[in-house]
């Protein structure tokens, strides 16, 4: 099994739209033209500044991408689009999701990334009412902290949470029991040795991604993540490995690329390490 990427979830949500290629509107007005058939309708970089509420005509609308726009605000109406599956607002100025936006019920992966939220503890409230939410990326979003209401979202698999400024996850990330990739990657405040606790009460977590991130160690406490088999802490400050980093049973590969390892350690690893684990210095 490889690992989760953001762009292979888009693959998988276009997949299964339609059993052919669903057409890629990326003009409105042409859209307009075929409101019965859009399912598909990419409108970024169109410097919009709001909703275009003509999208709501669009009944059979599944992928919807609005991302580096200028949008502040959604509309109660966006309900009306109840055969959503994914809806990317990546970079716009959004700083609260309307309540309404909890019925579109079909909603698989929405990415709300760049957007500097005021009201993430009400949005996450929002969020946690659609069933079938399995992605969410709020990278970039000027996090400091993640509220409590984040354990709410039983549904999610993936979560992106990549530059921000995130020091400590919440205890109540241990409630998402589904979860089963993480990105924090870019984080300069992340406490790895803080944080493993939570990470350890993850029953599904297999993918972890903390590049960037700046730490020097990886704690002992890391053979508590049973469940890893994917593990990416490239770009950091590490000069060892702790001994406990080889009794994770699932591990399947490991990225140490950027780091500080000396040459003889790492030859010493590569002897080390059993062929079923592919690691990269």
């Amino acid at each position: 099994m490889k690992a989760i990427t953001l762009v292979a979830i888009t693959v998988f949500v276009m997949q299964n739209i339609t059993g052919q290629p669903a057409v890629n509107y990326q003009n409105l007005e042409e859209a307009l033209k075929n409101t019965k058939e859009v399912e598909w309708l990419t409108l970024s970089n169109q410097d919009l500044n709001q909703f275009p509420l003509q999208i709501l005509e669009f009944n059979n609308l599944k992928y919807l991408d609005l991302s580096q726009n200028h949008i502040s605000q959604l509309p109660e109406e966006i309900s009306r689009l109840e055969h959503l599956l994914y809806l990317d607002l990546t970079g716009n100025e959004i700083k609260e999701l309307p309540q309404s936006f909890s019925n579109i019920k079909n909603l698989q992966n929405l990415h709300l990334g760049y957007n500097q939220s005021a009201m993430l503890e009400q949005e996450l409230e929002v969020l946690s009412k659609l069933p079938r939410l399995k992605m969410l990326d709020l990278k970039g979003a000027g996090l400091t902290f993640l509220p409590p209401t984040i354990g709410k979202l039983k549904s999610l698999e993936f979560l992106e949470l990549s530059n921000n400024k995130i020091e400590v996850l919440p205890i109540e990330l241990a409630q998402m029991t589904n979860l089963q990739v993480l990105y924090v990657e870019n984080d300069e405040f992340f406490d790895f040795k803080k944080n493993i606790s939570v990470l350890s009460k993850l029953p599904k977590l297999r993918e972890l991604h903390l590049e960037g991130d700046r730490f020097s160690q990886i704690p002992r406490e890391i053979e508590n993540l049973q469940s890893l088999e994917f593990l990416y802490i490239g770009n950091n400050e590490i000069s060892d490995l702790p001994k406990e980093l080889f009794k994770l049973r699932q591990i399947k590969e490991i990225n140490l690329s950027n780091n500080a390892m000396p040459n003889l350690l790492i030859d010493m690893y590569r002897e080390y390490l059993p062929p079923t684990i592919k690691i990269t210095f």
